[in-house]
């Protein structure tokens, strides 16, 4: 066995200043451990103010983060559990200091951020990033760090008011003490710029990246907004931009951005623009791989080529990318940037049109889901059945589930009424037995007395406000887990409305109208799914060849 010596700092005795902060740290812990656990606290705390008195520490204030690492190294010879017990007890005891002022909070943050392997610093981020930093470092000191810290403390006590669930809210707490360090170690004060900068680094994603990337990047963004308004909005989606334009050099980014630019004066909606940036962008960087240096060296063999090259999912999404380039190359041509009015007949089409089946719930698809209901409990389980029998039993968009208010419902009455989102068109509808019983059984059992919301579905952990239309997907998901059809989301459950009313004999002008259509050739593809119906429909006497001219 390995003996090791003991440290020459070891044997001084320590002075009054710091042996009386020990016993308080102790003293006020007392409660929480053993005699035998505050005995081997002890010694760990004396050797560590040892240590600092060794190296000329007279006050706790004047600890710096250089001793913390300098000691943090003191204690490698020690097995990787017994160093990290070493390295719990004393940010335990940096903590206590710095919640009574003691020592600075930078200090404690530090040697809790060391054990949890979370420091970065400027001189491990990319030379780059590092140049970035240093450009503009003097303007980073209208926002302290401290008064970060500060700010992000009130932002965490928000979202605890607000009763999100403690693990959100300590890996919340996390991002902001790595944030804090990073600034107070390299004497800068927070800008948004800075602190994307640093996510963004390599040395930051070792720390952040899956899911604790996802939260860290919305951490940064509710802050960013907390900072300049002083409100919290806890349901405001951050999208993520578009990323790549920026590597693209100046004579292929020119046109493009004059394109889109003259794209959204169309008054096209946003989404029909980002996806021309998207196709155009995989375009672009084809060209790049390809070793182009401007639009003019574009032929119809590079063209072509590309079409090859570039993969998509379906022959639509391949239809919908070369129209998107066609329509570019038009306005290249248009703006005499290249010289050849046809290279956009380089790109062809993937597949033509088709009329596809109508894909409806089957009867043991419909039979899972009523047992589903009937044994639904849980929160969750609770407003997965009202959703879904909306869609079911009354034929409701997705959309509008999710935007139902509390004040669209008539309990009297026993009807729905509310504005449909796609065709901006009032209905009213009357509410089956199933969808009232389901609707109460989960504001009366399953949705949060905290929510103060006016939407009836919100979600089930804080901050209780209403879902997006994505929850919809899910609930089909967590109702019929084996259930693997392409192209068929919760849009099936409208389906099978139409469907089945089809069958019992509604006709089909009363069926588009609940639907929300304005007419009835939407439902033509349903009637070929009544196996009854169809029965019933004659051949024509021309297609067997006889006529009654002359008789039989």
């Amino acid at each position: 066995m390995t003996v090791f010596k003991r440290k020459t700092y070891s044997f001084i005795d320590l002075i009054p200043g710091f042996e009386s902060a020990v016993d308080a740290f102790l003293t006020d812990c007392a409660n929480e451990h053993t005699m035998i656990h505050l005995q081997n606290m002890r010694r760990r705390c004396r050797l560590f103010l040892k240590c600092m008195q060794f190296w000329g520490r007279k006050r706790l204030d004047e600890i710096t983060y250089d001793d913390i690492e300098r000691y943090d190294k003191e204690l490698s010879h020690l097995k990787k559990m017994s160093r990290i017990i070493e390295e719990s007890t004393l940010h335990q005891f940096l903590k206590y200091l710095s919640d009574h002022r003691q020592v600075h909070i930078g200090r404690y943050i530090y040697m809790y951020l060391i054990e949890l392997d979370c420091i970065t610093k400027v001189e491990w981020l990319s030379n780059e990033d590092q140049k970035r930093i240093i450009a503009f470092k003097s303007i980073y000191n209208d926002f302290p760090a401290d008064e970060f810290l500060e700010a992000g403390r009130e932002l965490v006590r928000e979202f605890i008011k607000k009763g999100y669930h403690r693990k959100y809210v300590e890996d919340f707490e996390r991002v902001i003490r790595a944030l804090y360090l990073f600034l107070d170690l390299n004497g800068l004060g927070y800008d948004s710029d800075l602190a994307n900068i640093w996510l963004n680094s390599d040395a930051a994603k070792s720390i952040f990246h899956g899911k604790s990337l996802i939260v860290a990047k919305r951490v940064l963004n509710v802050f960013k907004d907390y900072s300049e308004t002083g409100e919290v909005d806890f349901c405001k989606v951050y999208r993520r931009g578009i990323s790549g334009l920026n590597e693209l050099p100046d004579w292929c980014i020119t046109p493009l951005l004059v394109f889109v630019s003259q794209r959204s004066k169309e008054k096209l909606d946003e989404k029909t623009v980002k996806n021309d940036i998207y196709s155009l962008l995989r375009f672009c960087r084809f060209m790049l791989r390809k070793g182009l240096k401007s639009y003019e060296e574009l032929t119809g063999e590079v063209i072509h080529e590309f079409n090859i090259d570039d993969k998509h999912l379906s022959p639509e999404g391949k239809n919908a990318c070369n129209l998107r380039v066609k329509r570019f190359l038009k306005f290249l041509y248009r703006k005499g940037i290249i010289s050849s009015p046809g290279l956009h007949h380089a790109l062809g089409t993937a597949a033509v049109s088709v009329e596809t089946i109508v894909k409806i719930l089957d009867e043991d698809e419909i039979e899972s889901v009523r047992v589903f209901v009937e044994s639904a409990s849980t929160p969750l389980e609770l407003r997965d059945s009202a959703i879904f029998l909306l869609g079911s039993d009354m034929g409701m968009r997705g959309s509008d589930i999710v935007t139902l208010k509390l004040s669209d419902i008539d309990w009297k009455n026993r009807c729905i009424r509310f504005n449909q989102n796609k065709t901006s068109r009032d209905a009213w509808l009357a509410m089956p037995t199933s969808v009232g019983n389901a609707i109460y059984r989960y504001l009366r059992y399953g949705r949060s007395r905290s929510s103060n919301s006016e939407y009836i579905f919100v979600s089930v952990h804080a901050p209780y406000e209403r879902m997006s239309r994505c929850i919809c997907y899910a609930t089909i998901n967590r109702i019929l887990p084996e259930r693997d059809v392409d192209g068929s989301g919760f849009h099936v459950t409208r389906k099978s409305f139409s469907s089945n009313r089809l069958k019992n004999g509604v006709k089909p002008i009363l069926i588009a109208d609940a639907i929300g259509h304005s007419g009835t050739e939407s439902l033509t593809p349903y009637l070929s799914l009544d196996k009854d119906k169809m029965a019933e429909c004659p051949l024509s006497l021309s297609v067997l060849h006889i006529s009654f001219k002359g008789g039989f």
